[in-house]
């Protein structure tokens, strides 16, 4: 399956860290955006979303927003 995976994240942010080191594990390849960057931060708000990490993944023309670490969610995504 053709998938692109794009996280708005922060160092900062534990659940970050965790969320890209499981991908990274699980041969997932992903953009990390960080949101300090401003470039980053301005896409970001456009989602109107106000908690990190915020994955995008877009499958097959389907757009799918997850909000938080959720790896099982990501996972039955691209197992789908």
């Amino acid at each position: 399956m053709k998938y692109d995976i794009t996280v708005y994240s922060s160092n900062g942010c534990q659940y970050c860290v965790r969320l890209k080191e499981w991908l990274e594990e699980n041969n997932i390849t992903y953009i990390n955006k960080d949101i300090n960057e401003e470039h980053a931060l301005k896409e970001f708000k456009q989602f109107n979303i106000h908690a990190i990490p915020f994955t995008l993944v877009v499958t097959d023309n389907k757009v799918e927003r997850i909000i938080g670490y959720q790896p099982g969610k990501i996972k039955a995504i691209l197992d789908s």
